[in-house]
């Protein structure tokens, strides 16, 4: 079968945008090294004008080559970005907010849930590009010895979650690695005919936070500049990280994220820095509010829990229609979903009161998320001094919501916006705004 692709491609590492025909290729014959824009040890890149009759690139030294190259950056192009979309989100927070844990738990449950309850394939797209991501789900959620204590790296400024590329010559600069993963509608799926149309590539960052704080970008380290490209962003806001609401839960909980040495920072001023870079890289007006939605998803929903009293936030807000023709399609409860968001946004009006502000002045569609990104509180490990949890004890909460939630939007899952105990029996339209 003939390839479909698309006529302009953009590069997930450097947000160049070119055409297909521009692509490159990387070569495979060994004397074919020291790339130019990358390093001594790389095979060069190159645009062919020989191919096999399977339509491979043949190198200069007559080697076939399958790998596809930005023709900007040189960093590694994964082929299915030839044929479908890409669609980025970016995930923004401060030091130590839980970004890495939040998105880990994601990948590991979208990996889960999308394919049960949804009908959608959720898989990798480039397995190295994801290889830092892959290995953080092993480490918390497929542990040989489920009463080992485990925890996650800290995001690095530097190091092998970047890589240094010379866009001009002699002149180093990092580019943060994405993670990518193909979203499939799968044989289940109410447009299971319109697989190929509907698949789309979802990119993702995962920064660390003092890349997000003044004054930290530069031409020589642009590593946020995906705020700009982002369709969706997601501001992570640690509660723990406020002394306000560290008071609030005292007497309520026991978690020594809320202890003396609790780090804290102002989350209104890396939000308004957000705001700043996405506007200027942009090239919209200093006061215009982000054409993106903007969820903000509050992490460490089992320490403040009990500060939004009945609501379930513990239980994913999906359920399973029966459809008359013998299958099953999954619901996300919408209006659950935003009425969680208004209870919860009234909540940080009232504890900090700053930052909501700042949110409304940032964006025009907003969504508060309660997420738990392991479900169980750390412990202090004696050895270490270290917070880790016990691996068998993990168990997220809520923390596929802002995606699928995004993902009814999109058209991708059925949006309910019933009532969740009016009658059910009818097959809710897709929504696809």
């Amino acid at each position: 079968m003939r390839r479909k692709l698309l006529s302009k491609l953009q590069c997930p590492h450097c947000w160049n945008k070119f055409s297909v025909e521009d692509v490159l290729w990387i070569a495979t014959h060994p004397d074919l090294r020291g790339d130019p824009v990358l390093s001594a040890d790389d095979p060069l890149r190159f645009l062919p004008s020989r191919f096999t009759t399977a339509g491979a690139a043949i190198d200069e030294r007559g080697s076939t080559c399958q790998s596809l190259a930005c023709p900007r950056c040189h960093l590694g192009i994964a082929n299915v970005l030839l044929e479908h979309p890409t669609r980025i989100l970016s995930i923004v927070g401060t030091p130590s907010s839980g970004k890495s844990y939040f998105l880990t738990s994601c990948a590991w449950q979208l990996r889960q849930r999308l394919g049960k309850t949804f009908a959608l394939a959720f898989s990798d797209a480039d397995p190295v590009s994801n290889r830092v991501l892959t290995s953080n789900e092993q480490q918390l959620f497929l542990q040989d010895d489920p009463e080992k204590l485990v925890f996650l790296e800290k995001t690095q400024l530097e190091g092998s979650a970047y890589d240094t590329v010379q866009l001009e010559p002699g002149q180093a600069t990092n580019l943060p690695q994405p993670y990518l993963f193909t979203i499939r509608p799968t044989a289940q799926h109410v447009n299971a005919r319109g697989a190929t149309k509907l698949t789309e590539v979802l990119c993702l960052y995962d920064n660390a936070g003092e890349h997000f704080l003044p004054g930290s970008e530069s031409p020589l380290s642009p590593t946020t500049q995906h705020l700009a490209r982002s369709k969706n962003l997601l501001f992570v806001f640690d509660p723990t990280q406020d002394a306000r609401f560290r008071a609030r839960l005292r007497g309520r909980s026991t978690d020594p994220q809320l202890g003396q040495l609790a780090r804290a920072f102002r989350q209104d001023i890396v939000l308004l820095e957000m705001a700043s870079r996405v506007r200027l890289h942009s090239g919209m007006p200093a006061d215009e509010k982000l054409r993106q939605p903007l969820t903000i998803v509050v992490t460490k929903s089992d320490i403040w829990a009990s500060l939004l009293p009945g609501e379930n936030i513990r239980t994913d807000p999906y359920a399973i229609d029966e459809r008359d023709d013998g299958g099953v399609l999954g619901v996300v409860d919408k209006l659950r979903v935003e009425r969680v968001s208004d209870r919860l946004e009234a909540l940080l009006a009232e504890i900090v009161p700053e930052f909501v502000s700042a949110v409304r002045d940032t964006a025009l569609r907003v969504l508060y998320v309660p997420v738990s990104a392991t479900g169980v509180s750390p412990q202090i490990e004696n050895a270490s001094g270290m917070l880790k949890m016990r691996a068998s004890q993990i168990d997220p909460w809520w923390v596929t919501v802002p995606f699928i939630y995004e993902f009814s939007r999109w058209g991708k899952v059925v949006g309910s916006t019933r009532d969740p105990n009016a009658d059910t029996s009818q097959t809710p339209i897709a929504d696809g705004t």
